[in-house]
């Protein structure tokens, strides 16, 4: 062999190998990529998906479907889960101009925004898929219905859109906040006020009198009814900025207290008898005692009891639900009576 075909021999050998090796360490990148895709991307874009359309469907069905198009269109809702939680933290302060917001019509829709999503995921990815053999993501992505590998001709089924009626439509503004009247703050309303009001509510009759000369209110709470009372009345001042009246600068203090009651009884006697069994309440219940009883398991766990514990809006609540617990009641996860557990929590 001459010198010159060693040479070329050599050349040649070292440009094949140098090939395998860059060859090799592609295939090594799209493998690491492939199987990057399979175990985070594609699990966590599902998922995001997933909790996007659940908070909007749970504010479209509490709000309205245009409240749930501005909280998505003004990232209210992101695909964290907590969409729903974050929108009505907004509603906390404020309410919704619903005749303005029932009368708006967007340039967009959620169904059009998944498909933009899906558009630039795809285009994200298309690189490395048409390395590794699929045309389309299809099946094995979030944004399409159809697995369309090389060689399959099958194509997803277009909608035409409507033929344009040359007229130019006119569309609402999409700012969250051109629909939202501010919540006045929380209003405290004076004792004697709202002592007139609460003897109409809960036998509090029995227990509120007025002084013949100051007028001032007077108490005579026996057991658990001072807690009562005290939950009716840090309700009734939390709802008191909805029945605020601009032009007298005053509370309907009576729509307030009704409302205040709607949701103690909301929260606490209704629910309870929700998660819990046979439950009946005790005639004349001794001072201090539940006032009613129920028997076997709580029908929720104890990471749900509490968390509707958390959200009771104060601590004046969260005592009343607990001294209106029924004694009888037991939970895996909680040694001893329920009643007993939430009295100790609470304190």
């Amino acid at each position: 062999m001459s010198i010159a075909r060693g040479l070329l021999t050599g050349f040649l050998g070292g440009a094949i190998a140098d090939k395998e090796a860059k060859d090799k360490n592609k295939a090594e990148v799209l493998k690491g990529a492939a199987q990057n895709y399979y175990t985070n991307t594609l699990p966590q874009t599902i998922e995001m998906e997933s909790n996007r359309k659940n908070s909007y469907d749970r504010i479209a069905t509490i709000y309205g479907s245009n409240a749930a198009e501005l909280a998505d269109i003004n990232n209210i809702i992101t695909g964290d889960g907590k969409g729903f939680d974050s929108f009505e933290k907004i509603m906390k302060d404020n309410n919704l101009k619903k005749e303005d917001l029932n009368k708006a019509t967007f340039d967009t829709d959620f169904n059009k925004r998944y498909e933009t999503r899906g558009k630039t995921f795809q285009e994200k990815y298309k690189p490395i898929f048409d390395q590794i053999g699929i045309k389309e993501i299809g099946g094995m992505g979030p944004y399409t219905v159809k697995s369309q590998l090389e060689g399959d001709a099958t194509t997803d089924t277009m909608v035409d859109a409507p033929p344009a009626t040359g007229e130019m439509q006119q569309f609402s503004s999409t700012k969250l906040s051109d629909y939202l009247i501010p919540k006045p703050g929380v209003l405290q309303i004076p004792e004697n006020e709202f002592g007139r009001v609460a003897a109409s509510y809960r036998n509090f009759s029995n227990v509120i009198s007025f002084d013949e000369n100051t007028g001032n209110v007077k108490f005579a709470f026996k057991g658990t009814k001072d807690i009562e009372y005290n939950a009716l009345r840090a309700i009734t001042n939390q709802v008191s900025g909805n029945f605020y009246n601009a032009e007298q600068k005053k509370v309907n203090v009576g729509a307030a207290t009704e409302e205040a009651n709607r949701i103690l009884t909301a929260q606490t006697e209704n629910y309870i008898m929700e998660i819990v069994d046979n439950y009946q309440t005790v005639k004349t219940p001794q001072p201090g005692k539940a006032s009613a009883t129920a028997t076997g398991q709580l029908k929720i766990n104890k990471i749900d009891l509490l968390q509707h514990l958390d959200s009771l809006g104060t601590k004046s609540e969260q005592r009343y639900f607990a001294v209106s617990f029924p004694e009888g009641v037991t939970a895996p996860e909680i040694k001893g009576d329920v009643r007993q557990y939430l009295l100790s929590v609470t304190r």
